[in-house]
């Protein structure tokens, strides 16, 4: 493939305990809360669970078993609002219809009762604070047609939800059972925590719009209201250095106990990684030398600029890695101007590893063309000779050749010249010729392409200088004879670089 070019002589040319029925809510302004005496719907709802007329056992039954169940009727409480008894409640009225009957035990004593903590194996704790009178006679069934007023301690309320009602049992067998038959819900406020890292300064998350978040880090306490959005933010004096765990808790109505906490262990943020570019181009000269993976790898770094950090030491050393292997082989496969994608990723000397980058690698074809070419070359002033004479241009031809294809590749410069004539009388020509000199030898130009040098690619370099080594005896020179006509004479030389030979 020929690509010439022509100079003109003498010219200037890139995300409670869950429980029955229990429901969740959003937001709900209460009512303020009242002393008087509130009736408690004998239904579910949002904040209070009816189970019908079986109990449920609570830390275990007593051996014969229960063959009826009384039934709740009515639940009276002081100070309550929409199915909520508060902290201020201090009395509760439960009302019972039927009996109670056991498979054949004798109830020693039988009293209605409002319990929390309950659990696998565990009866819960009362939060009746007189003792309640026994209704038990003695016999294995108990007529239960009455209210009985229970006084109460909700002070706690809020780390004492669900709080259950029920009764509890004593047989003459000294076995004891307590049973529930409906719950004050521990209702949801949704809070949650986005995981926090160690180089955090600030705590986010959601909840209901209005109510208060807050934390200890530290020993500091630290609070935000929770925005219309249901957002909140909590900012911290310092980081989150050195803690393990941060746990945030939302308060809503105080009165109605309304706590949610939500807990997150503290994460060691991972390595942040970027790159300045996403795609690069692989010349034949790249490829030559890559001889390996790391090879690779390290040129796909600089190239496309990639970066990878640790936010929480500065100081961290990064390697880099792909996640393909065998990427010489896979660069070599490649056809000209065809792209693969490579992906990128760090590991830290501290143990943390990065995403991965993808990075669209090309491989281009390789190219032969010329660098420099001076463009206007002149031989100044002359004096008609008296004898033939070769003169040397005034300005040095400057002429380079830039390949970018495969180690050895051969490249091939010819040039060839125009007679030089007169820029003032037509048809007049000057005695004389260019010529290409290479020490005694001297080569007439003519319009026939003449082989001035050759040469081939060599490893680590994309430049050569084709007139390094012309000299007084080598290079383009102007033979000139006697009886020249005084005057201005041009012409033209055009050199064309080739990857094969003429001949």
């Amino acid at each position: 493939m020929k690509r010439p070019r022509h100079i003109k002589l003498g010219m200037l040319l890139l995300s409670c305990l869950a429980f029955i029925s229990m429901l969740t809510i959003t937001s709900q302004a209460a009512a303020p809360v009242t002393s008087a005496t509130t009736t408690i719907a004998n239904s579910s709802n949002t904040y209070y669970t009816y189970f019908g007329n079986s109990g449920d056992a609570v830390g275990g039954n007593i051996s014969s078993g229960i063959a009826k169940y009384p039934t709740l009727t009515k639940v009276t409480a002081n100070y309550a609002d929409q199915g909520r008894i508060s902290t201020k409640t201090t009395t509760m009225t439960l009302t019972f219809s039927g009996s109670l009957v056991t498979k054949g035990d004798e109830i020693e004593t039988l009293y209605y009762d409002v319990f929390y903590g309950q659990g696998s194996g565990v009866p819960g704790a009362s939060l009746v604070t007189k003792t309640p009178t026994n209704m038990a006679t003695g016999s294995s069934t108990v007529y239960m047609n009455a209210s009985k007023t229970l006084t109460v301690d909700m002070s706690k309320l809020k780390d004492n939800l669900p709080v259950y009602i029920g009764f509890r049992l004593t047989t003459k067998k000294w076995e004891t059972s307590t049973y529930r038959l409906a719950v004050f819900n521990r209702i949801s406020l949704n809070t949650t925590l986005n995981t926090p890292t160690t180089t955090d300064t600030t705590l986010t998350g959601t909840g209901i719009a209005g109510n208060t978040v807050s934390t200890t880090i530290n020993g500091k306490s630290y609070t935000a209201t929770i925005g219309s959005d249901g957002k909140y933010e909590i900012k911290l004096n310092d980081g989150l250095s050195g803690v393990t765990s941060v746990t945030v808790t939302q308060t809503g109505e105080a009165d109605y106990g309304e706590s949610e906490s939500v807990t997150k262990d503290v994460t060691i943020p991972p390595l942040t990684i970027k790159s300045s570019s996403t795609a690069v181009n692989l010349s034949v000269s790249d490829l030559a030398a890559l001889t390996s993976d790391s090879d690779a790898v390290n040129w796909l770094v600089k190239q496309a600029g990639v970066v990878a950090t640790n936010p929480s030491n500065a100081n961290d050393t990064m390697t880099y890695h792909a996640s393909e292997s065998g990427l010489v082989a896979l660069f070599k496969g490649l056809a000209d101007n065809q792209s693969t994608t490579v992906h990128i990723y760090a590991t830290s000397a501290s143990g943390l590893t990065s995403d991965k980058i993808a990075l669209q690698v090309t491989k281009l074809a390789g190219t032969l063309s010329f660098g420099q070419l001076t463009t206007n070359m002149s031989f100044g002033d002359l004096k008609v000779p008296l004898t033939p004479q070769v003169y040397q241009p005034t300005n040095p031809l400057a002429i380079s050749v830039t390949d970018t294809r495969a180690t050895g590749a051969k490249w091939y410069l010819y040039v060839s010249a125009t007679p030089l004539t007169s820029t003032t009388v037509s048809g007049r020509t000057l005695k004389g010729d260019l010529v290409y000199r290479d020490g005694s030898a001297q080569t007439v130009l003519t319009n026939q392409a003449t082989l001035v040098q050759q040469g081939q690619k060599v490893a680590g370099t994309t430049d050569t200088v084709v007139t390094d080594d012309w000299s007084t005896t080598k290079g383009i020179g102007l033979s000139a004879q006697p009886g020249i006509y005084a005057d201005t004479y041009q012409g033209t030389l055009s050199w064309t670089l080739s990857d094969t030979p003429d001949k």
